[in-house]
Parts: structure tokens; sequence; C-alpha cells
């Protein structure tokens, strides 16, 4: 666990980071979020041991980092220009990463020669790590590609693999995503949040960009002038900023008090070896005769295509349980769950090679609204659509096999309307089976 207590750096006199405590967890990835000179990059590389600390203490498990040098700290630095070596390819630039590392093997000069079968092994225990990792970020194939031929995306996911490359304890990310356009930034940011999230890695990710806090972190510590004013969940920071300034920088103001939160998106990755049957479910939200759909912004096969909002079921959750915290998670949405919509839907397999049903159940919003725009890690936004205009849409291509669960869904709820928009019965539906 990172711990600072009392952490301040200074330029002269001025004072670039005032007064800092703050725990990090293991596993567990904190956001610094904060305006352009509010001192979060000094405070990330004070972490790092590149900038000195004029007072304070910044410890590891307990011990003292004072005395370690940046590269004996084992922690791994991501910037906003990934700094790849051009003379190296792709490959050499995520194998640089274990040069010197214990474990790793990179040859050592003067060695003895027994020890060339060790070394062989080594060798190939590297090797075998970049493959994985290249293929981790996306890159699968990539290795003897020249960084010069890359895009700016594919420059990052390299500067992302060199990073995790020898393992780091502590993943130390500034600004990472800056330099992408829209498009890139949020596919990048999902893949950079599963990696996150299947890897367990402890991370601190430094950003100016709200909706990348509120997608990424598990906890965000709200920075100004150099003091941090503010820590807790996404939906805490959100829900209950600190005082008046914190709510105009997250934009409370412009958004009346209401915000879907771009809370941290479950993925599907999964380091169990369970064969058994991993279960998405997907809400058929409606209200006043309309469905609520979202837009993917991810993965790329995916991308520009709408769904049904919904997630995984986790361990020792009811189907219902999950698809109303995932409503709850993902859209800000309190829904009341009814039965399930038609039979479940095979999915293919994620990449734990675990079968996958996608399982629909009919919902209802507990709140009114009218229509949202949203950035979350895997949706760009949502919106409501009639009967009419569910063949306009390009769906996912599971969701568009419940078409006809979801037409007689809509027939139904608008035939218990008034016709202007005053629901007769506040009750679900019953189970409406195939259609």
């Amino acid at each position: 666990m990172l711990r600072l207590r009392g952490v301040s750096v200074r330029y002269g006199e001025a004072t670039a980071v005032d007064d800092v405590s703050i725990d990090v967890a293991d596993g567990e990835v904190m956001a610094l979020l904060g305006p352009s000179g509010c001192g979060k990059s000094t405070l990330l590389r004070a972490i790092a041991g590149i900038e000195p600390i004029a007072s304070g203490e910044i410890d590891w498990d307990g011990v003292d980092l004072a005395t370690i040098p940046v590269h004996r700290r084992g922690f791994g630095l991501m910037f906003q220009d990934g700094v790849l070596f051009p003379h190296r390819s792709v490959a050499g630039n995520v194998g640089y990463g274990l040069q010197g590392k214990s474990g790793w093997g990179i040859a050592r000069r003067g060695a003895d020669a027994d020890d060339s079968q060790g070394r062989s092994h080594r060798r190939q225990d590297a090797t075998e790590r970049v493959v994985d990792l290249l293929h981790m970020v996306g890159l699968a194939g990539y290795g003897n590609r020249r960084v010069d031929t890359l895009s700016g995306g594919e420059a990052q996911r390299v500067a992302l693999a060199r990073a995790l490359a020898p393992n780091p304890r502590l993943l130390l990310l500034d600004e990472p995503l800056a330099a992408l356009d829209t498009s890139l930034r949020g596919t990048l940011l999902a893949d950079l949040a599963q990696v996150l999230e299947s890897t367990g890695t402890t991370a601190i990710f430094v950003t100016h960009d709200q909706d990348e806090a509120f997608a990424i972190a598990d906890r965000i510590a709200l920075m100004r002038a150099g003091r941090i004013v503010q820590v807790g969940t996404p939906h805490e920071v959100w829900s209950a900023p600190a005082d008046s300034q914190a709510a105009t920088f997250l934009g409370r103001d412009r958004h009346d008090g209401r915000r879907f939160d771009a809370v941290r998106v479950r993925h599907d990755a999964s380091s169990t070896t369970d064969d058994s049957l991993l279960v998405v479910v997907a809400g058929a939200v409606i209200q006043d005769g309309k469905l609520l759909i979202a837009r993917r912004i991810a993965p790329p096969e995916l991308a520009g295509k709408w769904e049904l909002p919904g997630g995984k079921v986790e361990a020792g959750e009811t189907e219902q349980a999950a698809l109303a915290r995932e409503l709850l998670e993902e859209l800000s949405l309190a829904v009341q769950i009814g039965p399930r919509v038609g039979p479940g839907i095979p999915l293919d397999a994620g990449i734990d090679s675990r079968p996958r049903e996608l399982r629909v159940f009919r919902a209802e919003p507990t709140t009114r609204e009218a229509s949202y725009l949203i950035k979350t890690t895997v949706h760009a936004e949502v919106r409501w659509i009639g009967c009419d205009d569910l063949d306009a849409v390009d769906w996912v291509p599971a969701d568009r096999l419940t078409l006809g669960a979801l037409r007689s869904l809509l027939s139904r709820d608008m035939g218990e309307n008034n016709g202007d928009g005053v629901r007769r019965s506040a009750a679900i539906d019953t189970d409406l089976g195939a259609s």
C-alpha cells in the first residue's frame, strides 16, 4: 500500500504541492483529478522519486522511500508522450522494461559459462512476456514493427505494455490519453480500464478530464492549488462535492444536479478457471412507450452500435440485483426490475473462454427523465426510442434477436397509458416469453 503523509513540494518560494496525505490500497486505481497547474503531475513525480519533497513522508508497505532512487522503487511510469525509442522495434521497446529486472534475465556481462542455459530460459521467458503484453494491449503481431509507423493510439499502447512489463507494484500514469483525439481516447480508456482490472494493478491516474477520472477510477482525489480538497468514490465525489468550486469544476451546475455517473464499468475479464456459465443481464427499460438504449464506443467491433444497458452478474448476486446495480452505476438510473423477457441468448465466449448468455429483464424507472448524454468506458450516449424506431437502429448482434419481444413490450406499455404519458397502473408486465 502507498501512504503519503504531509507531503509538500516547493520550487523556491512557490509551493506546488501543499501538505498532501492520502493512501492508495493494493489493487486500487486512484485518479488525481484537477485543473491544469493544480499540482497533480508534480505530486505524481514526487511519488515516483523524480521530484524531491520539501517535507512529509512517502512510504510503500511501511518502508520510507526517501532514500530509494527512482529505478529501485518498483514503480512503472507512463506519460502523455510515450517516449518510445525510435531505434528499437515495438517488441524491443516493450522488452526494454524488463532489462535488469530480477527474474526476467537480461544477460549480464561476465556471467559464468555454466549459467548460459539459465540465461537462455530467462530470455525465453522475457520474449513470452512481451508477446503476452502485446496481446493484452491489442497489438498482437506488432512485435517487429518500427515505432515510427505507429499511430498515436498504438504508440501509447506500446508505452503501456512497456510500463507493465516488469509487473510494477504501482503504475503511475500522467495524462496518458491527453494527446489523442476523442475517438481514440475513448477506445484506449476502455482498454486501459480492462487491463488494470484484469491484472489487478495498483495505479494512480493523473487527469484534468472529469470523464476519464469517473470512468477508470475506484476513488478520486480532487486537487486544487496544490491541495487535495476531496477524496471519495466517483459516486461520492459527484453526489456530494466538497464545495461550490468543486461542484463547478465537476460540471454539476451545468446539469441541474443530475448526471449519469461515468463510474468504472466492470468487464467480462476474469481470472477464474471455472467453466460455469457467465450470465450477462440487460434491461428493457421502458417508460411512456419508449425504450432506453445505449450507444457503445468499445470494443472496436461494436463501436457505434446500440444495445440495451446492463452488465455481467457478479459472484453472489442475483440477476435482478446485478441489473439494478449496473443501471445505477453506468447510468445513475434507479429502476424497478420485473420479469425475464424471452429466452436466454448465447453470446461469444469472453477472453476467459467461459460460455456466456444474455438474459433480458423488464425494468421501469422510478424517476422520470427524458434524454441523456453520458461518457463511460463503453458507452457514449443513451436515448429513448419508440416501437417504430426499432428496425432502424444499428443493434449489437445479440440484442437484435430480442426485437420481437421488445416490440411486444412497447406495444403493451402504450396500451397501459392514457395517451398523455401517465400510466394507468404502476405494475410491471408479466413474463412475455419469446415473440
